[in-house]
């Protein structure tokens, strides 16, 4: 049955991704946008941000879904993490009318929440997470824990993939730490099953491909390099030089006014051993089949840069 589904995050990289999937099922679709947008079959754009509630008001009026994409993976301070993070999943709350239609909330959160004490942003994932357990309207909710997401579009392995063209494989603290990943258009396929199936209401799901102990980020940047044909140099730059240069790219980012993505806190997460999704909380094997292995989802999104020139 199609749905009438409000959507946060649907001009960013996952949320766009989201978008044409909902809408290939035939969804009706109330997307959140700061922007002005161009006319789409089956959207209503709203103009606001997270903060505005006569605008997230107009976003869940009537819906049977709530997905909140939209977030905040890096800022200059604790506050700014938990406002984006957070406090907006509580903001949302607030504006459905528990007196009609309670929909389904669905929070695409991080894997990171699991690990609230390791940064600020893990810390304001985990609270937004608490923030919609703890509703006080008895609402349905899924949370989704992604761990690394990539693909095409994505500016953060278009990063990894410049790097390697440099013949730099660079490691943070150790090349042997796990780390689990996703394809974006089978996380966004995931997230869709979510949307009619209460057996997953009050429960906490990863995404990931499948592969049951994650890649080491020498598995990983050995399978880009051999797609881009490359041998590269491998240097593990220590934990303590990474805290270094995350704590001046803190220092310089007050006084210029900006977020670094690298921040001290940052480096916690970078250097963690184990970012691996945990399998007892993923979908069944007969419910969900990824489509794309690391091999070929990097392929792909490799193929993707070069046919719009970015590499």
């Amino acid at each position: 049955m199609n749905k009438r589904i409000a959507l946060t995050g649907a001009t960013g990289f996952v949320g766009k991704h989201l978008l044409k999937e909902l809408l290939s099922q035939g969804h009706l679709i109330n997307a959140l946008t700061r922007r002005s947008q161009p006319p789409q079959d089956n959207v209503n754009w709203i103009m606001g941000d997270l903060k505005n509630k006569p605008a997230l008001k107009e976003l869940v009026s009537g819906v049977d879904v709530i997905i909140n994409v939209a977030g905040l993976v890096k800022a200059n301070s604790k506050n700014k993490f938990l406002a984006a993070n957070a406090t907006a999943v509580s903001t949302l709350l607030e504006q459905i009318n528990s007196n009609k239609k309670t929909p389904h909330f669905i929070q695409i959160s991080s894997l990171s929440a699991r690990e609230p004490q390791i940064s600020d942003y893990a810390f304001s994932k985990y609270q937004g997470e608490e923030n919609l357990k703890n509703n006080s309207i008895s609402l349905n909710w899924t949370m989704v824990r992604p761990p690394g997401i990539y693909g095409p579009e994505d500016t953060e392995t278009l990063k990894i993939f410049k790097m390697l063209k440099w013949h730099l494989a660079l490691f943070p603290a150790s090349r042997h730490n796990r780390v689990s990943w996703v394809h974006v258009s089978d996380l966004v396929k995931a997230i869709s099953l979510l949307i009619v199936n209460k057996k997953y209401f009050g429960k906490i799901i990863n995404v990931d491909d499948g592969r049951e102990d994650g890649y080491s980020h020498e598995e990983f940047m050995a399978t880009a390099s051999e797609l881009l044909n490359i041998k590269p140099l491998k240097i593990t730059i220590p934990k303590f030089i990474l805290k270094v240069i995350g704590h001046i790219n803190d220092t310089v980012g007050r006084i210029l006014g900006y977020s670094p993505m690298v921040s001290a806190k940052k480096v916690n997460e970078l250097c963690h051993s184990n970012w691996i999704c945990d399998k007892k909380s993923s979908f069944k094997d007969d419910e969900y089949k990824t489509k794309f292995n690391l091999k070929d989802g990097l392929k792909q999104t490799l193929d993707w840069y070069k046919s719009n020139e970015y590499i």
